[in-house]
């Protein structure tokens, strides 16, 4: 006899477009609806504890556990990388909780609190694509083919950012000899500098040499090209990441306060400690 309660099982509740169409993953990587979108399903009881344990959140596995539930047509969610990511999070947000998001902000003219109800099928609705070619230029010698990150790529973004507060707090807080702060703060600089290195040749797809016609893919030759070309070479390609990593949903909303009449624009922000809540 089949469970009478299969029906209330989980069954999707939005439907998305993936802002990069599938262009950065292998054949079949997604499995869509007729007219290319992705179902989503909301956010299980297990998926609220992991969401609230902070290992979990740190090294990651939070979120790959909530893109395998809610997001179950994207066959490795390992893969998926920062527009698409961004968008599902959203979308796994009204799956599990509606369009609509209260948030709390503070006029930066007048100081007043406010909690103002924003929808989020805005954002999608309006989200861009990656359009055009994924590439920079470096000095008419060198193609660099870029994607946007991935999981793991994020994660090590995070750690960069946790190794600069440790960094600042160290600076601030720890009672030690100035010599010994300093070496302490150099060590983790040292590591947030080898972790961007990464972080940056992990996004490099190949690399065209244009006089040649040659094109290197081998990730140790990219990441010793990474290490050894200069500021503005890296800079470029930098600069290029964030455009990439950018597209899709646009989360910068505009308010206004009811007691001054400022207006001002802000980002919705997408830490999954309090964006499902």
């Amino acid at each position: 006899m089949s469970n009478p309660l299969s029906q209330y099982f989980h069954t999707p509740k939005a439907y998305v477009q993936l802002p990069t169409q599938g262009r950065f993953y292998p054949p079949d990587f997604v499995e869509t609806s007729a007219n290319g979108e992705v179902a989503v399903y909301p956010l299980t009881a297990i998926d609220q504890i992991m969401l609230k344990t902070p290992d979990a959140l740190l090294n990651g596995d939070a979120l790959l556990s909530v893109f395998k539930n809610c997001v179950p047509g994207v066959k490795d969610p390992k893969q998926l990388v920062e527009p698409d990511i961004n968008t599902l999070l959203v979308a796994i947000r009204i799956a599990s909780a509606g369009s609509t998001m209260e948030v709390e902000t503070t006029c930066p003219n007048c100081g007043k609190e406010h909690n103002f109800g924003i929808d989020l099928s805005g954002f999608i609705e309006t989200q861009s694509t990656v359009e055009g070619p994924t590439y920079v230029e470096i000095d008419g010698a060198l193609q660099v083919f870029l994607r946007p990150y991935n999981f793991q790529q994020r994660n090590l973004q995070l750690l960069n950012e946790v190794e600069q507060a440790r960094s600042i707090k160290v600076l601030e807080e720890t009672e030690t000899t100035d010599a010994e702060k300093i070496s302490s703060v150099t060590k983790q600089i040292n590591q947030m500098a080898q972790r961007t290195l990464d972080i940056m040749s992990m996004s490099i797809t190949a690399i065209k040499i244009i006089s040649t016609g040659e094109t290197v893919t081998n990730p140790g030759y990219i990441q010793e090209f990474v290490k050894g070309i200069p500021t503005t070479s890296a800079n470029a390609i930098i600069d290029k990441l964030k455009e990439l990593n950018s597209i899709g949903v646009d989360t910068e909303t505009s308010f206004q306060c009811d007691a001054c009449s400022h207006s001002w624009s802000q980002r919705i922000d997408f830490d999954p400690t309090s964006f499902f809540e």
